[in-house]
């Protein structure tokens, strides 16, 4: 099966029309949920959603509220001037202009540019609505608040009675940055989508009729080529450079039943074939988490494929485990294994890890099926020490990635980063960009993109 076209029409549940006096339909909602332009030197669709925007949007629509959708991303939209290219599992590139770089960031030799629909384009699209009733602004990383001030900026043009809540990672970890640079919206920093939904619920009454499900409102996308998958928020480790326990405090977990269920929802009603999970420690518990869901999936015999963009901890990574991530159809495997020296965590030492690579080749991967992703750009961590551990990540028969490293507010090692950074990292969330190389004093440009080409080709 192929993913579902839907037309040009994104906004398709529980709307009602009118018409302009031109004729053209104007589309009416209670909330408008908006995921904004990404300005950077790099963006790809690596399975690129925001889960948290389409989650609540999901909500809302089950309490009786009319949703619509403005994805200013939309790789799909019909009048784009080109079509990016679309690679496998629905992956693929987003349309881009090339923009000046901003000068705060003038030392970095890379180009710079907006992803998503031209802001014609977006105009247009949005003078297809009635003004909605309130409108649910996301900024997904630190640095790319500038496409959601963008997003922002036109939205209050166009709807200057609009109520407008800003959330997002953006939101939660900068909130007086976004508090200067959004003035008028409301910024939202809790974590839990009740206090979120019991917030909108003092705005705005719904108008419509409740959903049956409370599913992520991919459906709402113009094509539909995968589904994001969440079977629990937070993660038991406190590894240094990450943000999860800061996003998600706790540890909580849906059951294998309700993830089943909501996998054949999609798969039966929309096509969808391609799953990635967005968890940070899907593998915890197997036997009584992951393992149940795909045994059931194996019991369907449903023919579909996983994808694991966050990294799976090679510490639960058994050779029954490998088992059934090949036989359940996981075709994406990333293992984070960080660094050789465990300095920032410690949630794999490296016999675990080799122990893991071992039985995923047993389970039947081949080595550049078995992605393993390193840091590269982490304060004190010279290129040298990266490559010999992308040179070992080789020679156990796998595939090292490089993540270049983004100081993240409010972890330990931001700290770090602020005392070797070129950068003042506080003053601006554009300096945490991992492009940037942000925690290095004087980064060697050539060398970085030396040893970046030197571990794209060390497994054929």
């Amino acid at each position: 099966m192929t993913h579902k076209d839907f037309g040009p029409d994104v906004f398709l549940h529980a709307i009602d029309s009118g018409s302009n006096s031109s004729g053209a339909a104007i589309l009416k909602v209670d909330v408008l949920l908006v995921n904004p332009w990404i300005y950077d030197f790099a963006a790809y669709d690596l399975w690129l959603r925001p889960y948290g925007l389409l989650k609540l949007g999901g909500l809302l629509r089950q309490a009786g509220y009319r949703v619509g959708l403005l994805d200013l991303l939309d790789p799909f939209h019909p009048e784009l001037p080109r079509k990016p290219k679309r690679k496998l599992y629905g992956t693929g590139h987003f349309y881009r202009e090339r923009l000046p770089k901003p000068a705060i960031l003038a030392d970095v030799p890379r180009g710079f540019a907006r992803y998503g629909l031209p802001p014609a384009l977006a105009e247009t699209d949005m003078r297809r609505l009635s003004p909605p009733r309130l409108i649910l602004l996301t900024a997904l990383l630190t640095y790319w608040y500038p496409g959601a001030l963008e997003a922002y900026r036109l939205l209050r043009k166009l709807f200057p009675q609009t109520p407008i809540l800003l959330g997002g990672v953006y939101a939660r970890l900068c909130p007086e940055h976004a508090r200067r640079n959004f003035p008028e919206a409301e910024i939202v920093t809790e974590s839990g989508e009740e206090a979120i939904l019991a917030r909108i619920r003092t705005l705005i009454e719904p108008s419509g009729e409740p959903a049956p499900f409370d599913y992520p409102v991919f459906d709402l996308q113009r094509k539909l080529p995968y589904v994001v998958l969440l079977t629990g928020k937070g993660c038991p480790f406190r590894c240094a450079y990450c943000a999860s326990g800061i996003l998600f405090p706790g540890f909580e977990r849906r059951t294998p039943g309700e993830v089943f269920r909501e996998i054949l929802y999609w798969h039966e009603r929309y096509g969808v074939v391609d799953f990635a999970f967005y968890d940070d420690a899907l593998l915890w518990d197997f036997e009584h988490h992951l393992g149940p869901l795909l045994e059931e999936v194996c019991r369907r015999g449903l023919r579909i494929r996983f994808h694991t963009p966050n990294a799976l901890h090679a510490r639960f990574l058994t050779g029954e485990v490998a088992r059934w991530l090949k036989r359940a159809g996981f075709v994406t495997l990333r293992l984070g294994l960080e660094t050789l020296e465990r300095r920032y965590d410690h949630k794999v030492g490296l016999e675990e890890f080799e122990a893991a690579v071992r039985y995923l080749q047993e389970a039947g991967y081949h080595p550049r099926e078995i992605g393993v992703y390193l840091l590269c750009g982490l304060p004190g961590e010279p290129l040298t020490r990266v490559r010999r551990a992308a040179e070992y990540v080789a020679r156990l028969g796998a595939r090292p990635i490089l993540a270049e490293y983004s100081p993240v507010p409010g972890t330990p090692l931001f700290e770090v980063a602020r005392e070797v950074s070129r950068y003042p990292l506080t003053e601006d969330p554009l300096y945490h960009n991992n492009s940037v190389f942000p925690a290095f004093k004087n980064p060697d440009w050539e060398a970085i993109e030396e040893l970046k080409v030197y571990v794209r080709n060390l497994v054929a």
